[in-house]
């Protein structure tokens, strides 16, 4: 995938592991923040911004499953070692497909919520539903996205995106809530609803073709650690089994009293797991080619690197 990356730098001390995070859909670097801070002094947080999310402008690029996991691997593969790839929902399924189709740039995964493949018969979430329904039609779900923007105010639309994918948006803290509010009010292009119903399409279809994907799941050779919380509205815990017998290995943990964002309404319980799951491995990862620097946001050609906010 050519064109711009961005990439934000929330710092670490030297020699760390490097953990490089991959937001869901519809989401961006902003919602690693509490995360990032919850581990900070013992990793280094970078946070991927996937083209049409965040900053990262979309340039016409395609914001597909694959096409977005061929930006992680640019990402990666300016490390000087493997990484610890950490993946939120959609990202988790970008994490599994770089985990398998490039095992030497990934020393260990970490899912949030991951994705499982579908079978055929299987009912689906309210809450997915609308998803599905909106994204059938693209043109439609645009059009959708866009008068909601603009009935609710970018303060509300943030809001109630939370309450559908956290057990409690109140957990979330007032700066990064307002990072999240400016992002959404700066998109006066409607370019973020255009990558959030491609996207969406595309994981779809990953998830409910399940033959290749599940063959990516069972090819992953590295440790994984998977968190999923009980009152998940968009995905159900029943994944966890099936992720389970595709993967017997793979350590996994259901969180009590949390939605589908484990990393920002649970951050410190979710930094916890994480530490303890990388101290068990011994894993050391890299540090990123373009040092940190809190005051950093440069915009170019290649990969870019940001101070976290």
């Amino acid at each position: 995938m050519d064109g711009p990356v961005h990439v934000a730098d929330y710092g670490g001390a030297p020699n760390v592991p490097t953990l490089v995070c991959v937001h869901g859909l519809g989401n961006s670097h902003v919602t690693w923040r509490p995360f990032a801070q919850a581990l900070a002094g013992s990793h280094r947080i970078l946070a991927v911004d996937l083209p049409g999310h965040g900053r990262l402008p979309r340039a016409g690029r395609s914001v597909s499953v694959a096409a977005n996991q061929d930006l992680l691997d640019r990402v990666l593969q300016r490390l000087d070692s493997p990484a610890v790839v950490v993946g939120h929902s959609m990202g988790a399924s970008i994490a599994v497909l770089q985990a398998a189709y490039r095992p030497d740039t990934v020393a260990a995964l970490v899912l949030l919520a991951p994705p499982v493949p579908r079978r055929r018969v299987e009912p689906i979430s309210p809450a997915l539903a609308a998803h599905v329904l909106l994204c059938a039609w693209p043109s439609l779900a645009r059009t959708a996205l866009g008068f909601q923007l603009r009935r609710l105010g970018p303060e509300e639309y943030v809001r109630r995106r939370l309450q559908l994918t956290c057990a409690s948006e109140e957990a979330i803290d007032e700066a990064t809530r307002r990072l999240l509010v400016e992002l959404v009010a700066a998109d006066c292009s409607g370019e973020g609803h255009a990558a959030f119903v491609e996207a969406a399409r595309s994981v779809g279809l990953l998830v409910a073709r399940g033959n290749a994907y599940t063959c990516a799941i069972e090819a992953v050779q590295a440790p994984t650690l998977v968190l999923h919380g009980a009152l998940d509205r968009i995905l159900p815990e029943g994944g966890l089994r099936r992720l389970a017998a595709l993967q017997p290995l793979w350590q996994t943990s259901l969180l009590d009293g949390v939605g589908h964002s484990p990393h920002l309404e649970a951050p410190v319980r979710t930094a916890e797991l994480v530490r303890e799951f990388i101290d068990t491995l011994g894993a050391t990862a890299s540090r990123p080619l373009v040092p940190a620097d809190p005051q950093r946001d440069v915009h170019s050609a290649g990969p870019t690197a940001s101070g976290g906010r």
